[in-house]
């Protein structure tokens, strides 16, 4: 089966009523778009931010690279839109808590990322980017996040990415054919996360 251009998967406990704003903003009769349900995870065996997380948007390499060119900015604008509506339902206080609980019955350490809602982008047939979402992100916050992602992405595909993003790249830990990254707040630009769970690596 070919990927989708753009798509969502979630828990079977996130009801699909939640995505059919998006739905309605990014439809096209030319996009390859899908929502997609799946069970609930069971414990994890200590992979941290490499779990999947309740709620995934999924963007292909296609999108990009093909869609786009064939559709220009508009769509472009309706993804940044949609990715908009998302925030109030799945950031934030109102949004469905999520724990991580370990294989050995711990709670993971680091929650300052969110654990339901995540976007992954496939970076060639090989690598796929996870953008970390900040739980607590503002409105504001997360409108500078997803443009920052998105530019990210189109540069990236268009092999435009400056010297600086491309040596994050290179050096940066991929584990499972995934990359982590996160929108720093400071610096206003995508960063690598490094995947191993601190207590992994002060051996708790």
């Amino acid at each position: 089966m070919s990927l989708p251009q753009l798509a969502i998967f979630h828990t079977t406990s996130i009801p699909e009523e939640m995505f059919f704003e998006f739905k309605k903003l990014v439809s096209n009769e030319q996009l390859d778009f899908r929502i997609e349900s799946r069970e609930e995870d069971g414990p994890s065996a200590g992979i941290g931010w490499l779990l999947p997380t309740a709620v995934i948007v999924y963007i292909g390499k296609s999108y990009f690279d093909g869609f786009l060119k064939e559709m220009g900015k508009d769509h472009y604008a309706l993804l940044k839109g949609g990715l908009k509506t998302l925030r109030s339902k799945l950031l934030g206080s109102e949004a469905p808590k999520v724990i991580s609980i370990s294989t050995k019955g711990k709670l993971s350490g680091d929650q300052s990322y969110s654990l339901l809602y995540s976007i992954m982008a496939e970076a060639n047939g090989r690598l796929s980017f996870k953008l970390l979402l900040q739980r607590e992100a503002t409105e504001a916050d997360y409108e500078e996040i997803i443009s920052a992602f998105l530019s990210f992405l189109q540069d990236y595909h268009s092999g435009s990415l400056d010297s600086v993003g491309l040596e994050l790249l290179q050096h940066a830990r991929v584990s499972g054919r995934t990359l982590l990254l996160a929108f720093d707040l400071h610096s206003k630009s995508i960063k690598p996360i490094d995947p191993l769970p601190n207590e992994d690596a002060n051996g708790a």
